[in-house]
């Protein structure tokens, strides 16, 4: 009678730690930019909503806003801009107190861009090779043996050509 007829475990949230790159001024503790890599909670709601309004504050703060968007799925910021094209990533630069945001559309066949990361003024900006710095990362973490290139890659499915472009890759092992 007033037994369920089922019970089930709770489904405790789980918080995920976000990292973010932060560039201060030491003399004033103050943040100068912050280097934002987006995560698969930072592009779906509701990290998606969260992240805008980090942004925003960031914005308002004065503080210079890097984006490194290497997810193919999920909500990017700049998403609902009509100039967007499409792109297989997007790398941005949101200056502290512009009214423009620079941005590099990447395809997947395309190597990564090397980015300003802006410091306070008079200092120029610090080039970041982000090709170079994927590379050293997947080396380091060895992720040869625990990436199959074989499978499906996580949807949105690759167009054609570039599914073709990831199987000659993975053949010559080059990826």
């Amino acid at each position: 009678g007033l037994q369920a007829p089922l019970t089930i475990p709770v489904i405790e949230p789980v918080d995920a730690r976000i990292a973010c790159v932060e560039i201060r001024d030491a003399a004033r503790n103050e943040l100068v930019t912050a280097i934002e890599i987006l995560s698969p909670v930072n592009k779906k709601e509701p990290g998606a909503g969260r992240y805008r309004e980090k942004r925003s504050r960031l914005y308002r703060s004065g503080v210079h806003i890097l984006e490194i968007d290497l997810l193919r799925r999920g909500i990017r910021p700049l998403s609902n801009h009509p100039r967007l094209p499409v792109a297989d990533y997007v790398c941005s630069l949101t200056r502290s107190r512009s009214s423009v945001i620079d941005v590099w559309p990447v395809r997947l066949r395309e190597s990564l861009p090397t980015l300003p990361v802006p410091l306070r003024h008079p200092d120029p900006d610090v080039p970041l090779a982000l090709q170079d710095r994927l590379r050293a990362v997947y080396d380091e973490a060895a992720y040869e043996l625990s990436i199959d290139y074989a499978r499906d890659p996580p949807p949105p499915a690759l167009r054609a050509e570039d599914r073709e472009w990831v199987d000659a890759t993975a053949r010559r092992g080059t990826l």
